[in-house]
């Protein structure tokens, strides 16, 4: 795994983005995770897939207050992204372009009442009322919103839509390698 995360650092310190990342020790620390082995969860891309976290958990940069446990994967615009977890799609927002300030984004609502949320997609392939699957398709990865100018999905789960009102939840995902305390930070994660 440190390879892959030493692999992951030369690459985003080779194209000028590590600056903006969150690469400092977690703020404020995290904790609070569910077991990653009977997660309901698996990584919000097709199986075969391989991902970096861009930014993590807790951190310094976005990933902080009401949207302390979120991720940021690394992915080029068009990568195709999938439902994390069986749900009905309860909110969306769509029509903007990659470039602009506004993002494109999915809202999930799960058996349990939790919405996880996927932002700043090129183009969504669902629409309000659907019921999917994990790992149907929801749409596509884009560069809509605030990115920092670096194509992303940003991912987050919590007890409502917008976690401004209720925060977010500490997540994990069982098709991967261990993640007892979230994925971490420049390391690419593949879906299994």
């Amino acid at each position: 795994m440190k390879k892959k995360r030493l692999a992951v650092l030369g690459i985003v310190a080779a194209i000028g983005i590590l600056p903006v990342m969150g690469f400092v020790s977690q703020y404020p620390p995290c904790g609070g995770y569910p077991d990653w082995e009977s997660s309901p969860y698996v990584l919000p891309y097709p199986v075969g897939e391989s991902y970096a976290v861009w930014q993590g958990n807790c951190t310094w940069g976005g990933h902080h207050g009401p949207y302390q446990y979120s991720y940021d994967f690394l992915m080029p615009i068009g990568t195709l992204v999938t439902a994390a977890r069986d749900g009905v799609v309860v909110d969306i927002q769509d029509g903007f372009r990659d470039g602009e300030a506004v993002e494109n984004w999915v809202a999930i609502e799960h058996v349990d009442g939790t919405v996880a949320s996927y932002s700043h997609l090129h183009s969504l392939l669902v629409h309000i009322g659907d019921h999917v699957q994990a790992g149907d398709s929801v749409g596509l990865s884009g560069n809509t919103g605030q990115t920092g100018g670096v194509p992303h999905l940003h991912f987050h789960l919590s007890a409502c839509i917008q976690p401004e009102d209720c925060g977010t939840l500490p997540v994990t995902f069982r098709n991967t390698d261990p993640n007892p305390g979230g994925l971490v930070e420049g390391v690419s994660y593949e879906a299994r």
